[in-house]
């Protein structure tokens, strides 16, 4: 995690880069509090992705960073696109024969991404493998969709701070997936 001291460098760093920007004890308080639940490389990686974006005339805000190290642990993960992970989705119901509808179990295929996974679980794997062909641009345009929500979602997710995430838990609020299969899923974006 980002200590204190990293996250001033930070700060000094954008106001270097951006001369416009006016910091002050309160923005140095307010990038503590917002950045330092994420650890010194990817924050560092993040910053960096943001100040040296072409065309930014402004310093990133926090939610800006937090938004960089999506961007970077989305990569790091190797997540697919949505039409990868459609291929996928396609590849794994033909060669796995769901759709002569031979496998009993969802769960017996092997995905590339948790999200890859939870897609194809939510619109139906066993659905698709039993459907004709005639359907499959309707199937795609639903698996995309379905895809690229739960992309956004566990960005979300994921981005959230972990005071606000607390809240949401104690309030009864529910993630897409448990918290600590989250946290296990970050930790492994981060390595």
């Amino acid at each position: 995690m980002a200590t204190e001291k990293e996250i001033q460098t930070i700060v000094a760093k954008l106001s270097a880069a951006f001369p416009n920007w006016k910091t002050n004890a309160f923005t140095i308080a307010v990038y503590v509090e917002d950045l330092s639940d994420i650890d010194s490389e990817t924050l560092n990686a993040a910053v960096r992705m943001c100040r040296t974006e072409p065309g930014r005339a402004f310093a990133p805000s926090t939610g800006e960073i937090r938004g960089a190290v999506g961007k970077l642990r989305g990569m790091v993960t190797g997540q697919p696109s949505s039409y990868e992970a459609w291929q996928e989705f396609r590849h794994i119901v033909v060669t796995g024969n769901y759709r002569l509808g031979t496998c009993a179990k969802e769960d017996s295929a092997q995905f590339s991404h948790p999200l890859v996974e939870k897609a194809a679980k939510t619109i139906g794997i066993r659905a698709y493998g039993q459907s004709n062909t005639d359907e499959e641009m309707s199937w795609r345009a639903r698996f995309i969709q379905c895809y690229e929500q739960l992309q956004e979602r566990a960005e979300r997710e994921n981005l959230l701070v972990p005071e606000v995430r607390g809240y949401i838990e104690t309030n009864g609020g529910r993630f897409l997936a448990p918290a600590d299969q989250i946290k296990l899923l970050t930790e492994r974006m981060t390595k």
